[in-house]
């Protein structure tokens, strides 16, 4: 079963879903979620949309969502979803519509302040609680907020194990690097606090559907900064690659043939389109589900938070399932395996999920039980049925609102501290001046 906490205390129980059950204390229950991810160790966080909107990006599927805009722009589109599919690049005509809605939200993402929810993810970093995040969004909020953030690629990931071998081998250099290789396509911005347990190639934060920060060659594959060529996406105009360019020009020199100038487009993964990075993001989150065998402190995932998404999408309903599997595992046997094996969660497959024997809750009753799966939605996902067992409470509210009211607790914790570290001092002294005191009468000063 999943308790049913609304932020709004005068919010009616929905009709749906039917495995739904009501808090005798909703007010205390929501005060025990929030107290179990400020005692989680190692939270992983997957987020949509919802958590942007506040910073003035549009979601995708809501009724004033960007899905319903495209549509009302653009009639002749069956969906809205039809611009985030590969066929795009079907016409001209589609294209030139693709790359000024790119420019369009790619101006939205540059002008857009991280948002509440954003610094609480910072915070949690900054705690050393967050394992990791995994965002569909494309807006890289998540980096302005100082997440180290983006896919490493293979290339550096042999770069790196190949600077590691070598400095364990070297005299003075036991201690394992920080450092991010230069040639990955994420943020050198690290957070002031890092989870021992992490590779240090992996960002915080996976970008799982690309993000509005790049555009490549469809021929040769060379990146490029997306912002140095917006003008031409305005226009409607996918832009020459500048490499394909220089190497047309000095065949030309030596009278060669021509090769062709490839496109850039933007690095997002689209509908129907091969996920480039699928094998590294599943590597990702297989170590975050497993954890390491290495050493102390690298256990996987002990607290899974979905918020902002319907999830719609089959690889991030994979994902989510996984990993509530996951840490369920920790209320059973660690002796049972996970049913799948997590390099295909990236795959888009459709699964029906099953609910687990540690996922029933006995109805209208809060049993104390662990808090490990939480959902924090205004709409929970559909259909209902697929999420059955999967998450122990739905909170339904705004994002912000609930990392506002993490925020208080937390300065309530520091403000006890505090006060608790005034109590101990002043005992001390106390004791301090007792003593001096004593000594005082026993040498007769």
């Amino acid at each position: 079963m999943t308790a049913f906490l609304p932020l709004d205390a005068t919010a009616s129980f929905p009709s749906s879903p039917a495995f739904l059950v009501v808090s005798p204390d909703p007010v205390n229950h929501v005060k025990r979620v929030v107290q179990a991810i400020i005692k989680a160790r190692r939270i992983v966080v997957v987020c949509g949309a919802g958590i942007s909107v506040e910073a003035g990006i549009p979601d995708f599927r809501s009724s004033e969502g960007l899905f319903q805009s495209l549509k009302k722009d653009h009639p002749r589109l069956v969906s809205g979803e039809d611009m985030f599919d590969a066929s795009v690049f079907g016409s001209e005509d589609t294209t030139s519509q693709f790359c000024q809605m790119i420019a369009r939200l790619s101006q939205l993402s540059e002008e857009a302040e991280p948002t509440t929810f954003h610094r609480f993810l910072r915070v949690l970093d900054d705690r050393g609680r967050l394992l990791r995040v995994y965002t569909q969004n494309i807006d890289a909020l998540e980096e302005k907020s100082g997440l180290s953030f983006g896919v490493p690629t293979e290339d550096s990931k042999k770069i790196k194990r190949a600077s590691v071998s070598r400095k364990r081998k070297a005299p003075g250099h036991d201690a394992p690097t920080t450092e991010i290789a230069d040639d990955t396509a994420q943020s050198t911005r690290p957070s002031t606090i890092r989870t021992p347990s992490l590779p240090a190639e992996t960002p915080r934060c996976i970008p799982l559907h690309g993000t509005l920060q790049l555009m490549h060659c469809v021929a040769c594959t060379h990146a490029c900064r997306l912002r140095d060529y917006l003008d031409s996406l305005v226009s409607g105009i996918p832009p020459p690659c500048p490499q394909c360019t220089a190497f047309e020009q000095t065949r030309r020199l030596l009278g060669k043939r021509s090769r062709g100038i490839g496109k850039l487009r933007p690095s997002l993964v689209l509908y129907n389109e091969y996920h480039k990075d699928g094998e590294v993001v599943g590597d990702i989150v297989e170590k975050d589900l497993m954890g390491s065998s290495k050493g102390k402190g690298r256990a996987g995932v002990d607290l899974l938070l979905v918020v902002g998404t319907s999830l719609r999408v089959s690889g991030t309903k994979r994902l989510v399932r996984e990993f509530s599997k996951a840490v369920r595992y920790q209320d059973t046997t660690m002796d049972e395996p996970l049913s799948l094996p997590a390099s295909k969660i990236t795959q888009s497959v459709h699964d029906p999920v099953m609910p687990t024997p540690s996922s029933r809750r006995t109805a209208g009753r809060d049993d104390g039980l662990p808090v490990r799966t939480i959902c924090l939605n205004l709409e929970f996902p559909v259909p209902t049925r697929e999420w059955e067992g999967v998450f122990d409470v739905w909170v339904r509210g705004d994002a912000q609102a609930f990392a506002t009211l993490v925020f208080e607790e937390l300065k309530k914790e520091e403000l006890g501290q505090e006060l608790a570290k005034e109590r101990k001092r002043k005992r001390e002294e106390t004791i301090a001046e007792s003593t001096r005191n004593t000594d005082r009468v026993v040498t007769g000063i």
